[in-house]
Formats: C-alpha cells, sequence, structure tokens
C-alpha cells in the first residue's frame, strides 16, 4: 500500500515524464498508483484524472474526476468519449467557472446545431483551446478537430492567440505539417510574437532544416532577450551548422 508521500512522489514521477514525452514511463508510473486506491486524497484523484487525460484515457480519467468530485473534469472526459448528452447532465449541476463555460461551448460545437453560441472567453480559449485540441488529435477524432478549425475565424476575433494554440497542440502531437501551416499563419497576425518564433524554431530543427531554425531563434532572441529557453537552442542550433 501506498503512503501518502509516496503517491504524491510517483505522481510528480509521472508529469515530469509527460513534461518529458515519456508517455510510455508516465503510463507505467500510473498503472502502479492505480493498483491501490484505497486513502488517496481527493486532489490525489484529481492529479491522477489530470494525468489519465494527458495519455488519452478519458473513461479512466472521467472514473476518477468522480472520485474527485470535480463535475467539470467528468463532462469534459464525457465530451471527449462523445457523450455529449450525458455530459449536458453533468453540466446542469456543475458550478459555474471557466472549466464550465468551456465545456458548454464545446458541447454546442460538436453537435452540429444551428443556433447562436455563446463563445468562450478570451481566458477560456488561453487555458483550455491548446489541451482540447492535443486530446482530440490523440484520440483521432477528427470530426470534432475540423468543427474546432470551421470556427477558428471566430475564435480569433476572441482572442488573437487562437491559431497559434491550435498549431502549438498539432506540433506538440507531432504533427509538424499542420503545426508549420497555423503557426505561419499566426505570425503574419503579430510578428512580434517571440513565443511563436522560438517554437518555430524548435519545429525546424525537429525537420532538420537547421538554417530555418536559425532564422527562427534569431527572430525570437529579438524579443524575448532573456529566454534562457532560446538562447540554449540558438547556441545549439549554431553548433548543428557549425558541424
Amino acid at each position: 500500500m501506498y503512503d501518502l508521500d509516496s503517491v504524491d512522489k510517483e505522481i510528480f514521477k509521472a508529469f515530469k515524464f509527460i513534461n518529458e514525452d515519456r508517455f510510455n514511463e508516465a503510463e507505467q508510473a500510473i498503472e502502479n498508483l492505480l493498483k491501490d486506491l484505497q486513502n488517496f486524497k481527493i486532489n490525489q484523484f484529481q492529479n491522477i484524472a489530470d494525468i489519465c487525460l494527458t495519455l488519452g484515457k478519458f473513461e479512466l480519467a472521467r472514473n476518477l474526476y468522480i472520485k474527485a468530485n470535480n463535475l467539470a473534469g467528468i463532462a469534459f472526459s464525457l465530451i471527449l468519449l462523445k457523450e455529449i448528452q450525458q455530459a449536458r447532465e453533468v453540466l446542469v449541476n456543475t458550478p459555474d467557472s471557466p472549466a464550465k463555460f468551456w465545456c458548454e461551448f464545446l458541447a454546442e460545437l460538436f453537435t452540429e446545431e444551428d443556433i447562436t453560441r455563446k463563445y468562450p472567453s478570451f481566458f477560456e480559449i488561453r487555458h483550455f483551446l491548446e489541451l482540447t485540441v492535443y486530446l482530440l488529435l490523440r484520440s483521432k477524432n477528427q470530426p470534432y478537430i475540423n468543427l474546432i478549425i470551421k470556427n477558428l475565424n471566430k475564435l480569433l476575433e476572441i482572442n488573437l492567440d487562437s491559431e497559434k494554440l491550435t498549431g502549438y497542440a498539432y506540433f506538440h502531437f507531432g504533427d509538424l505539417e499542420n503545426a508549420l501551416s497555423l503557426l505561419n499563419n499566426s505570425i503574419q497576425r503579430n510578428q512580434y510574437d517571440g513565443e511563436i518564433y522560438f517554437v518555430l524554431g524548435k519545429l525546424y530543427l525537429q525537420k532538420g532544416s537547421a538554417y530555418d531554425a536559425l532564422a527562427m531563434l534569431e527572430n525570437a532572441r529579438l524579443f524575448l532577450p532573456d529566454h534562457a529557453p532560446t538562447k540554449e537552442l540558438l547556441e545549439r542550433t549554431k553548433s548543428i551548422i557549425e558541424a
């Protein structure tokens, strides 16, 4: 049986693996935890559910959100499972929050109803769009992705970062071509966004285009002069070119 300290350590380890794109190891850490759920605290169920969500284990995430009494998390998991009506039933009893409003938007969007929708706020887009697109990509849910892309212009009217955030989701998923298209469009809207140049630098390096990466990272350094990851990646790119 895990004690509370060892549970938190295992959760931290799983989050660390996810941040390093070591998903198999994160999954193994979670499997070890799920062997014994007795005496877990609510926040630990919440953290494990968040990890399961990122790993694409939506049904397991839903069950853990139930244990954590997180109604918005339950609704979001149900939406990802394409159980829209069940999600709506949960949302009726969900306290107001940005997560609830985002789920209500998704529930309307993914039913393709010909109605006037209440679109999400600037901050709801900022907090939830990238994660949502990434999880839909992981679950190969192209119809839902298409609906988000179809409404991207409306989202851009609310938050100019909407296309950038969608591009980031494609990048982290590993779809470099779609990410490149979205991020190139986004940089035309805001040529002073150093973060986009930085991500484009990483993207071009993954594509094996070191000179293109160098150009992007030089731009990133202009707008993010104190950003340590940009400096580090810029030096690494120069070393690749010199070699």
